[in-house]
Order: structure tokens, then sequence, then C-alpha cells
């Protein structure tokens, strides 16, 4: 019977709970086997995410595995909010934009969004023609770039509000009109018109239970939040 030999990696000595930064990783493994290269020791920090050992924190961060693997977060839309996605980008092909609703924040908050709002974030020059094509398509109670004073005034149910997107905003390679969790836990806090849908009182508990359910690239976040000139309040919601 072939025995399972134990890779030399797999000897590495590392600390429960500890952050590892990928150039430290590739010194201690360095230490570990000094005669490689620096790409077989990248490959051996590849072979360790793959096989469980090793658990991804954020961009560049790594810390020992407990197990078990938190997914990305995929968000759940609601028919009209995936009807808009497909009209938008049918249309306007090459423009950058993102879909965020309200309701979605129902998989995070203890008292539920009831109504729900839907927020397209649209780059800068294009924002106006977006909203102007879906005038013309026919679509109801639509807002652009309402103050918030405009906003509560007008509100309805299902209402589509189309915004400039903010620059450096976290966004998906693949599917790149659905929303990142780092943008929406920042915009949910930042942004003056999202943050008056629900009660702020569930700030912390929000982020405490996105954490523990998904993965969360916080350096990639606080960027966003530093754009925000939100990073210190951002930095308290989260979970050390």
């Amino acid at each position: 019977m072939k025995q399972n030999v134990m890779k030399w990696y797999e000897n590495t000595e590392l600390e429960s709970g500890r952050t590892y930064s990928h150039k430290s990783l590739v010194a201690i493994l360095q230490r570990e086997k000094p005669s490689l290269s620096t790409s077989a020791y990248c490959w051996a920090i590849n072979v360790m995410l793959h096989d469980g050992m090793l658990s991804k924190k954020s961009y560049g961060e790594y810390s020992l595995s407990d197990g078990a693997k938190l997914p990305e977060y995929s968000p759940d839309y609601s028919e009209i909010a995936m009807d808009l996605i497909n009209t938008i980008s049918r249309r306007y092909p090459y423009v950058q934009f993102t879909i965020f609703e309200t309701a979605l924040l129902n998989d995070f908050l203890n008292h539920m969004v009831a109504q729900n709002t839907i927020f397209i974030q649209v780059e800068k020059d294009s924002s106006v023609f977006v909203f102007r094509f879906l005038q013309e398509a026919g679509y109801k109670n639509l807002m652009y770039k309402p103050s918030l004073k405009e906003f509560n005034l007008y509100w309805a149910r299902d209402s589509i509000v189309v915004t400039d997107i903010i620059s450096e905003a976290p966004m998906r390679t693949a599917n790149p009109h659905t929303i990142t969790l780092e943008k929406m836990l920042v915009d949910m806090y930042a942004d003056k018109l999202i943050s008056g849908t629900y009660s702020k009182a569930e700030c912390q508990s929000v982020f405490e239970n996105a954490q523990e359910c998904y993965l969360l690239d916080r350096k990639r976040m606080l960027r966003y939040a530093r754009r925000r000139n939100k990073e210190d309040a951002i930095r308290r919601f989260l979970v050390t």
C-alpha cells in the first residue's frame, strides 16, 4: 500500500489565531527549506490554501485554517433588481454600475426592512443617461440623485434611485453589477440615503453577522471607507 508522505511545508510551524502577510509566510518557508526559489515558496502557499491548511483573511493576509472556509457573499436580488441589471447592461454594456437594494440587509438585520428601495450607482458621466433611459422604458418611482429631503418626500414602495458611483468602490471582476459585501457594509453606514432606511443602532450586529457568515476583505473595505471619509467609524465595527 502506498503511504502518504508528508510534504516539507506541512512541518511549518504557524501560530493559531495569528495573521501572516504573504511576505512573512515566504520568509518562514524559506527558513524551513532555504534551498528553494521564491516561486517555490509562493507555490507552497497556494497549495496550502488549496488543501485547507491556510485561510485567506483578506488580500495578502493569511491565517491557519480552522477547517471551515467562509463563502463569498452573493446577493439574492429581487426580480425587479435582476430585471434592472439585465436591462441596463444590455443597453449600456460598457458602463460601470452596481445595484444595491435595501431588502439585502434583511440577511443581517434583527428588525427587517419592510419596504424595498433599489439604488443604482453608475459611473458619473453616464448616470443621467441611465436615468433617462429607465424613464423612457417605463419604470416608475424613479429619482435621480435626490437630496435626503427629496428622498423622504417622494419615496414610494420599490423606488428606484439612480446616483453616481463613488470612485475606488470595491467591485467584482465576474458579475460586476452585483454588489460586493465590502461595498454594501460601507455604503449602509456612509450613504445618507441608504442609512435612513434602517436603524443605525443595528450597525454593530450587521457587521458581526456579516463577518461570521462570509469572507470579508478588510483591506479592500477600509480603503473604500477611507475614500468615503468613514474609515475610523468602520474600523470600530470590525470584529478583531
